[in-house]
């Protein structure tokens, strides 16, 4: 993750929506981390895993789905469609 310092962040504050478009960056003041910038849909990102992970059930569903793909429990994609009558 790439790191600025507060001043440069201030110096270069209309550039920043081009700066985060790919990644978050930390800003630091005096070498300590002091904020986080994201771009809106990286925020809005992360707001959807949080409320999806929220869910207890949908957790506990989809923490056994990735157990089932890690240990090889997976159906082709045509399957999938006729068991689902696709």
């Amino acid at each position: 993750m790439n790191t600025m310092p507060i001043t440069t962040a201030r110096q270069e504050f209309l550039d920043l929506p081009k700066v985060v478009q790919d990644e978050p960056v930390i800003v630091t003041r005096h070498g300590r981390p002091v904020m986080t910038l994201l771009s809106v849909e990286q925020f809005e990102g992360m707001l959807e895993t949080i409320e999806i992970l929220s869910d207890q059930v949908f957790a506990k569903r989809l923490k056994a789905g990735i157990g089932q793909a890690r240990s090889g429990k997976t159906v082709s994609l045509e399957d999938a469609a006729a068991r689902l009558g696709l």
